[in-house]
């Protein structure tokens, strides 16, 4: 079953031409699929007679139906099974980023779906697979999302293929947790299938919640990446980040979670530089992240997520080398003095 809506999600009304050039996009998208790249275009957009729907049409075979009203590109199917159902998403989705657009779900309590089409969204794989199937079926998890590449198989073909880390909706109250691949794989294949702790953790409150953090680097891209520790901070480097007991600098760079449309970072440059600081005495990384948001910037009292994306050194004032964590921080509730001062905002664009 597919059930989408496309717009231009920083905007309130999408433009008709758009949505329009979304539509033929995502037909030269999919006759460009490894499957059907030597074919005749076996896919193809016809208008309906009646009214202002139209229909893809894969092998002469309707599946899919897009009509543009209320300002977003609806698309929908009549079945619950679909043929092609993963390069169908796909390629949806990789269309609309490139056109930047967002995807919205119906099926998944209307939340944006993540930018990257390389994040399958609800692969069939874990349909395909009896073990998995069943064990999901009696879990407290429903796979959402997992890693996909094209690969190439010995008599030349290529598919479609996922791989870990998975992503699964919990059904008790739709949190994202990032789920033990090693353990899936163990407790599938067994009659008994009780779990461990190590089993998954929660990643994101919700599909929504998850999207915006995927889309900016603030959910975990292995199991034991973040496994008992807090998800709060997403360390992309090796360096120890959690277990501070030296002088280590930290030189954030604080950005609004809430605005998905214009990226600027806080540099607080109306002094002439960009403000750094350091973990104290007695803090850990988190302590000094908040301490600085909210005594040195005044910007905010706490963030939503940080991303560690690289580690540089420096002199201290002693003349010892010194690491420097570069971190990304992004807050919302942002004070509206700070908000309104565009001299301290840099356009990453």
């Amino acid at each position: 079953m597919i059930d989408l809506q496309i717009k231009q999600s920083w905007l309130e009304k999408s433009s008709e031409s758009a949505l329009e050039e979304f539509k033929s996009a995502l037909v030269s998208a999919l006759n460009s699929l490894p499957v059907d790249r030597h074919a005749q275009n076996r896919w193809m957009i016809t208008k309906i007679s009646e009214g202002d729907e139209a229909a893809l049409v894969y092998d002469e075979r309707p599946l899919l139906y897009l009509k543009i009203a209320d300002n977003l590109l609806h698309i929908r199917s009549d079945d619950y099974e679909i043929a092609r159902f993963d390069d169908i998403i796909y390629a949806i989705r990789y269309v609309a980023n490139h056109l930047s657009l967002a995807v919205y779900s119906s099926q998944h309590h209307g939340a944006r779906l993540p930018q990257a089409a390389s994040l399958a969204l609800d692969h069939t794989f874990f349909d395909r697979s009896k073990d998995l199937r069943d064990f999901f079926e009696k879990s407290d998890f429903i796979p959402r999302f997992a890693i996909t590449h094209f690969e190439n198989l010995q008599d030349g073909r290529q598919i479609l293929a996922i791989y870990p880390p998975y992503y699964a909706e919990n059904k008790l109250d739709g949190s994202i947790h990032i789920l033990n691949d090693k353990m899936l794989n163990y407790v599938s294949k067994k009659d008994n299938q009780t779990l461990s702790n190590e089993f998954s953790y929660k990643v994101a409150s919700s599909m929504q919640d998850f999207a915006r953090k995927y889309d900016l680097g603030l959910v975990p891209i292995s199991f034991y990446q973040n496994y008992g520790i807090p998800t709060k901070i997403i360390n992309e480097t090796y360096f120890d980040a959690f277990h501070i007991n030296r002088k280590v600098f930290i030189d954030p760079y604080v950005w609004d979670f809430d605005d998905e449309h214009d990226h600027r970072y806080y540099a607080n440059i109306e002094t002439g530089r960009h403000l750094m600081d350091k973990v104290r005495s007695g803090e850990n990384l988190d302590d000094a992240i908040c301490r600085t948001l909210k005594e040195e910037l005044k910007v905010a009292d706490d963030y939503i997520g940080a991303r560690i994306w690289d580690v540089e050194f420096d002199r201290d004032k002693e003349g010892i080398l010194t690491p420097r964590l570069k971190i990304n921080v992004f807050v919302n509730g942002m004070t509206e003095q700070q908000r309104s001062q565009g001299h301290d905002w840099v356009s990453a664009r």
